[in-house]
């Protein structure tokens, strides 16, 4: 399999604007992203290293609603109306073709890839490909794929200036999943996409069962609520989704509750 690492999480939100002024708030810098015009769809984005978050929002409705050819799109025009709230993660590729043809010999069914650009704010033109796994409503979307049109090592200088949070050396340990049946999830996605798996253990503060999947750049950790809590919360209101991401190597410990999702930050 071709090796894949954590690229973003996805927070579909009203007022990415206002997500941003929030994290800045807390010592996480969030720049304007920029309008994804053949989408109708805008964002603000955090990054830390090559990894990063995406509050991505709707600007032109009318053309949002019309697009047939970008599951992601289409999954933010469904699930907004219901709240704010992180809908999907996206895994990172070098080599697009060769995942495309792994994926299909295991017998999934692929959308596809999909091309993105859009203007920086200095007037860069950012490009990019996405790969989708064709799905008939599933509980929990799997990721999607993405290949950016430059290579790392040329992105991660770029990124650096956009990495610097006054609220610590941040790096992000682990993308957080509610999920109904953790033992069927994450057997499921370490099978199909190649990942070690940790041991389970129980999240008291949380009310979970929860465990890894480890991957370069972001872990994955599946949570199943044992009573009632976070996990069991998050569930009832927007069912098997990410929750939120924990990072380390913060100056202080804090917890952020922001448009249905939670960012928590753990001190070195």
């Amino acid at each position: 399999m071709t090796s894949l690492a954590f690229d973003h999480l996805v927070h579909f939100s009203s007022n990415p604007t206002s997500a941003r002024k929030t994290m800045l708030q807390h010592g996480i810098q969030v720049i304007e992203g920029g309008k994804h015009e053949n989408w109708g769809t805008y964002n603000t984005l955090a990054y830390f290293g090559l990894s990063y978050i995406e509050w991505l929002g709707i600007q032109d409705a009318s053309v949002s609603i019309q697009v047939d050819d970008n599951p992601l799109i289409q999954q933010l025009v469904t699930e907004l109306p219901l709240g704010d709230h992180p809908g999907r993660i996206a895994l990172r590729t070098n080599n697009m073709e060769q995942l495309a043809a792994d994926l299909k010999e295991k017998g999934l069914k692929l959308h596809g890839p999909v091309k993105g650009s859009r203007l920086t704010d200095n007037g860069e033109l950012l490009q990019w490909s996405m790969l989708f796994i064709a799905e008939e409503h599933p509980s929990l979307p799997l990721p999607f794929f993405i290949q950016w049109g430059e290579d790392d090592a040329v992105r991660r200088e770029k990124l650096k200036v956009h990495s610097s949070h006054p609220a610590g050396s941040l790096q992000i340990k682990d993308v957080l999943f509610a999920v109904e049946n953790l033992d069927d999830t994450i057997s499921s996605w370490s099978s199909l996409f190649d990942l070690q798996m940790g041991e389970a253990y129980i999240n008291e503060e949380w009310g979970a069962k929860c465990q890894r999947l480890y991957l370069p750049h972001g872990n994955l950790l599946f949570c199943t609520p044992v009573e009632d809590g976070v996990v069991k919360n998050f569930l009832h209101s927007f069912g098997e989704r990410p929750f939120g991401i924990q990072f380390e190597n913060g100056s202080q410990n804090q917890s952020i509750l922001l448009q249905g999702a939670r960012y928590e930050i753990t001190k070195q």
